[in-house]
């Protein structure tokens, strides 16, 4: 009976005279319940109005004055309106649409009056108003058909949000869009894709291998396999039928094989790129290639470095000059200087009957910025230079600095600026100079924001070797790494500097040199205590250095992190915040002392072996810190003396000028026969890169 009564209700009472010009609807309700419902929905009508031209006073009529309705239908109803209009209002429905999304109120309010499921009409609306109609504020909660239209418009948010569709699909795996979304989800995510099928027990997992599409079903196959992580950066190559799954799968068990098949498809993969057809997960091929590059050769080639190079070297037999370029441009973080050197002679070596430059065409220019930023880094430019075509130098330096507004990581500006601090060749820096400046003046005419902003902070950080960084330090507000002010270092009217040191018998011999150059010099004052060493300077300004003593760990005590504890806060408690802080101990140290890095300090002296690759990790703490840091071995030899030459700078109350201190460090290790050893370490004007992250995140 109730069916039959609202059917006649809605018969007797048609909407279409709700499009008669009736009065102010405001004055239509004579219960109090609703006179403010109704006064937002007039209100709403007149904001909106100009914009979008509505007319609901007749919709609003009609179900105010209808006899048939209780209050809590009105009530009902009306919201239903007062929210569309909310949604308008803020934009959730683009004002085009609002007289489609009035119409669809209207005809569910048809099937929702007589208690007809509404899940078929919904069908006939886009995602944003069906979103509007059913969403949290939705009037047709009574509705029989309210989940199934919910579910309907969960397809169509999946098919606006694809990467909503494995974090969300789980508690609709027997819908039928379920298999469109997840081969979508497999062809724009393969990577999410493969991590939620590899949990095989889970619904979604056993829903997946369902679905007969050829992405997935070798996704699938992947995840459900041992070795699957190994094959997945292949799958590009799988889908093409380029590689066989199981062929890759047997070379992978042969880490030269398998690192030669590596080259080869990152290789293609370029070659893919340039035809405009981008592999699918390609960066995870290069990811894979850096591993075992790292696992087969560089960290055994880096371990044995005190052997003979044909000991040393042997590995690397047999790699062609492609493969050893891989090595190079994916090792930048670990390899030693004496490493680097090794590999990239016997890839020069192989040029038997190409020049360098068809080798950087054979790679299709891959990671060439990396390259060029390292063989400058390891004096090693000028060599590579000359061994390629005359008229291809202009041309590979014009491609070096060009594109950078492309790369959104900025790790080719940053090469670019390493590169350029790491060049000597004065020509070479000048074809730099002039293709930044070309570049820019480009981009400027293109009103390329983004680009601009980019070779604008190059070209100051590029100026900053002839202007000390005057333009670049007014501009970002930073200290550029050529000089560091003594009054950087200043804590109050004393300089203080604190180190590190560890009790093994390296850490030991370290201590007791560092130690007895203090005591034999009537400049310095040497003060014990019970777990530390303060040298204080009794000539020239005032420098504090705060030494902790290394002990002996043997007993499985570590008396050195209590000492380094007492220390630190003993200059803590004392307000003496360290500017300079100095870790002389192996690498595995490290860690150690940048846990307890001062966040004062200014200058961070990292004397490890490969300290250069934790350079981020001390940014974090300090980051403004200028850092210098080695590629290869910490030695004694080359810390000393720079620690010397460093605190004479500060006693004598002078600026650090990295590029006169530099070369006359150089100079001195020439004479004492530890150049190769010193030629290790990064100063701080050689990290532009640095610099010019800094300048970008922070403008």
């Amino acid at each position: 009976m109730l069916f039959l009564r609202k059917l006649l209700l809605f018969l007797i009472i048609p909407f279409a005279g709700m499009s008669q010009v009736l009065p102010d609807t405001a004055l239509i309700s004579k219960d109090i319940r609703r006179v403010q419902l109704n006064e937002d929905i007039d209100h709403l009508q007149s904001v909106l109005q100009p914009i979008l031209s509505l007319k609901l006073d007749s919709l609003q009529r009609w179900v105010e004055t209808n006899v048939q309705f209780d209050h809590r239908l009105k009530y009902k109803y009306l919201s239903g309106i007062k929210s569309l209009l909310e949604d308008l209002q803020a934009g959730k429905v683009p004002p085009e649409k609002a007289k489609n999304l009035i119409e669809a109120y209207k005809l569910l309010m048809e099937y929702d009056i007589i208690d007809k499921s509404i899940s078929d009409p919904v069908k006939k609306f886009d995602y944003e108003i069906n979103r509007s109609l059913l969403g949290d504020k939705t009037v047709f909660y009574e509705n029989a058909g309210l989940t199934a239209a919910k579910t309907y418009l969960y397809g169509q948010y999946l098919k606006i949000h694809p990467e909503q569709i494995l974090t969300s699909i789980s508690a609709y795996l027997n819908e039928e869009f379920v298999d469109e979304a997840l081969t979508r989800a497999a062809r724009l995510y393969p990577n999410d894709f493969y991590n939620y099928s590899s949990a095989l027990q889970t619904p979604l997992s056993k829903r997946m291998r369902l679905v007969k599409d050829t992405s997935v079903q070798l996704l699938c196959r992947l995840s459900a396999d041992s070795s699957g992580r190994l094959l997945f950066p292949f799958l590009h190559a799988f889908l093409s039928k380029e590689l066989s799954y199981d062929t890759v799968k047997m070379i992978s068990v042969d880490g030269k094989k398998f690192y030669r098949l590596l080259v080869n498809t990152q290789i293609h993969y370029q070659d893919e790129f340039e035809r405009g057809n981008p592999p699918i997960v390609y960066q995870e091929i290069f990811k894979l290639l850096k591993r075992k590059a790292s696992e087969i050769y560089i960290n055994q080639i880096n371990g044995m470095h005190d052997e003979p190079d044909l000991v040393r070297f042997k590995i690397l037999e047999g790699l062609s000059p492609e493969e050893l370029y891989y090595l190079i441009i994916s090792s930048e973080d670990i390899i030693y200087t004496s490493s680097y050197v090794g590999v990239f002679q016997r890839m020069m070596n192989g040029l038997v009957k190409q020049t360098s430059d068809q080798l950087l065409s054979n790679v299709h220019f891959d990671g060439f910025r990396k390259f060029i930023k390292m063989a400058a880094d390891y004096n090693k430019l000028d060599d590579f230079i000359k061994a390629m075509k005359p008229t291809q130098a202009a041309l590979m330096i014009k491609d070096f600095v060009a594109g950078l507004e492309y790369d959104r990581s900025l790790e080719n500006a940053v090469d670019v600026a390493n590169g350029f601090s790491s060049i000597n060749n004065p020509q070479l820096k000048q074809m730099i100079d002039a293709e930044v400046n070309a570049n820019l003046q480009m981009l400027k005419s293109r009103s390329n924001e983004n680009g601009i902003r980019i070779y604008e902070t190059l070209q100051l950080l590029l100026k900053a070797e002839k202007d000390s960084g005057k333009s670049f330090s007014q501009k970002y507000q930073l200290d550029v790494p050529y000089f560091l002010a003594k009054e950087k270092l200043k804590t109050g009217e004393r300089f203080i500097e604190q180190l590190f040191f560890y009790g093994d018998k390296d850490g030991k011999t370290s201590f007791q040199n560092f130690i007895s150059f203090f005591k034999y010099n009537k400049q310095w004052k040497v003060l014990k205590n019970e777990k530390w060493y303060e040298i204080k300077s009794i000539q020239g300004k005032p420098i504090s250095i705060f030494a902790n003593i290394p002990f002996d760990n043997s007993n499985g005590e570590d008396l050195d992190a209590d000492a380094q504890a007492s220390l630190s806060s003993y200059l803590i408690e004392n307000d003496l915040s360290p500017a300079i802080v100095v870790h002389r101990g192996h690498s595995y140290h490290l860690p150690s002392t940048i846990a307890q890095l001062a966040t004062s300090a200014k200058l961070v002296i990292l004397g490890s072996c490969g300290s250069y690759q934790h350079l981020h990790s001390v940014l974090d703490i300090c980051p403004s810190a200028q850092i210098i840091s080695s590629r290869e071995v910490g030695s004694l030899s080359v810390n000393d003396p720079m620690l010397r030459a460093i605190n004479e700078q500060i006693r004598l109350g002078k600026d650090i000028d990295w590029i006169r201190t530099w070369k006359n460090l150089e100079t001195q290790m020439k004479a004492s026969g530890t150049k190769n050893r010193f030629d290790n370490y990064v100063a701080p004007h050689k990290n532009l890169g640095l610099l010019l992250l800094q300048a970008l995140n922070n403008n």
